[in-house]
């Protein structure tokens, strides 16, 4: 299984600990080729680009089987859909799957590196509503 590639929430240690109700090896990961965007849904997502427009910052994250399926549900796929990338660590280049939007048409460019586009406060009430499903699934598996 691949790791994870994320370039939003999961980026900020203490929200993806609390999206994935444990901890994970992480480490900081740069994606090329292409660049974050603002969807309609009004979330981040990743938009492939033929233009060097810089490297998207993000974190590489070994989940396990438990940890995708939370991560799905975090992500409402399929509003959401998994996307296979090639991500540079400091140890050279690692094959990772990250998310991208299913439908990123009317989408705008984001060009600031900030972990989401609601306030700090309105993700962290997310991720304590989103608590109940993450301790369902892990009691369940």
């Amino acid at each position: 299984m691949k790791p994870l590639f994320g370039y939003g929430t999961f980026r900020k240690a203490a929200w993806r600990n609390a999206i994935l109700g444990a901890e994970y090896p992480a480490q900081p990961a740069t994606l090329r080729g292409y660049r974050r965007i603002a969807c309609t849904s009004g979330y981040l997502s990743l938009r492939e680009t033929l233009f060097d427009v810089g490297l998207v910052n993000g974190a590489l994250i070994e989940i396990d089987a438990i940890g995708w399926e939370i991560a799905d549900r975090w992500e409402e796929v399929p509003t959401y859909r998994r996307h296979d990338v090639v991500v540079n660590t400091m140890s050279g280049p690692a094959e990772a799957t990250t998310y991208v939007c299913a439908d990123d048409s009317g989408a705008t460019p984001v060009d600031d590196d900030r972990f989401a586009l609601t306030a700090d406060a309105a993700v962290e009430a997310s991720i304590r509503e989103f608590d109940m499903i993450v301790r369902l699934i892990r009691r369940n598996s």
